[in-house]
């Protein structure tokens, strides 16, 4: 963000994305499959077009330490929804799981509470949690699909990469090789083939609350880079907050097994 402004980091992120996709569908014999549009390709609109204008809109306003705890809550979106449409069931150990794993992002999020107190990071915060519930819909909505994963989320991509090239067109226009690079990297590896891959997972297991919770992990990783690389420091609430996490993971692993 800090060489373009997020329409011109999303628009770059989606078409390289996009085109990644293509490219991998195309090795394995999938190409025909691109071009067979329906409209449920639209829900690129979803992601990457929305979830990845909020979230970053919500990064730019909050610490990442602060930003990464929120934006980890789609995990407990994704188990609520999958409850809600995906005919998960819900018990009291996964209402614990869930009620100790946003106690957890809670503290996180409280660590530094000297960012807590400007409307603008009001605004972030509101952000952040709105992109959990995009992110974790667009996911519900794709494991009820039956298209090959591949193409379909190629499609996906390709569409949204359109609307963000109109989004870029009309507020941004803004153009650099940095920012370009920047949004190549998230395209491949925000993007790309992580969300195949994940895609993939979803649709194979029986219990998508559970593969949900188990992404929990990675916010520990995620803050220790956090700390070496931007040099955040990892106060005693964050690692309190990490261990109702954790407790909130082993409390929806067993619900789902």
């Amino acid at each position: 963000l800090r060489h373009g402004d997020i329409f011109s980091l999303v628009f770059g992120a989606s078409l390289t994305s996009a085109l990644a996709l293509s490219i991998l569908a195309a090795f394995m014999g999938r190409s025909r499959d691109l071009v067979s549009f329906s409209r449920g390709d639209l829900a690129g609109l979803l992601n990457p077009v929305a979830y990845y204008l909020v979230l970053l809109s919500a990064y730019d306003r909050l610490p990442a330490t602060q930003a990464l705890a929120i934006n980890y809550t789609w995990v407990l979106s994704l188990a609520l929804l999958s409850v809600l449409f995906l005919g998960q069931r819900f018990s009291l150990r996964l209402a614990a799981g869930l009620a100790a794993g946003y106690a957890g992002v809670f503290l996180v999020a409280a660590g530094r509470a000297d960012s807590l107190g400007g409307a603008s990071d009001a605004a972030g915060i509101a952000l952040a949690f709105l992109s959990t519930w995009i992110w974790a819909a667009y996911w519900v909505f794709n494991a009820r699909r039956t298209q090959d994963p591949l193409p379909s989320l190629a499609r996906q991509f390709i569409a949204g990469s359109a609307a963000a090239a109109l989004l870029w067109a009309v507020f941004s226009r803004r153009v650099s090789l940095p920012g370009a690079a920047g949004a190549a990297y998230l395209g491949i590896m925000e993007m790309g083939v992580s969300f195949f891959t994940w895609l993939c997972a979803l649709r194979l297991t029986r219990h998508p609350a559970r593969l949900g919770a188990l992404v929990f992990l990675s916010p520990v990783l995620s803050l220790l880079w956090i700390s070496l690389v931007l040099g955040e420091s990892v106060g005693a609430l964050t690692l309190a907050g990490m261990s109702l996490i954790l407790t909130g993971v082993a409390l929806s692993r067993r619900t789902a097994a």
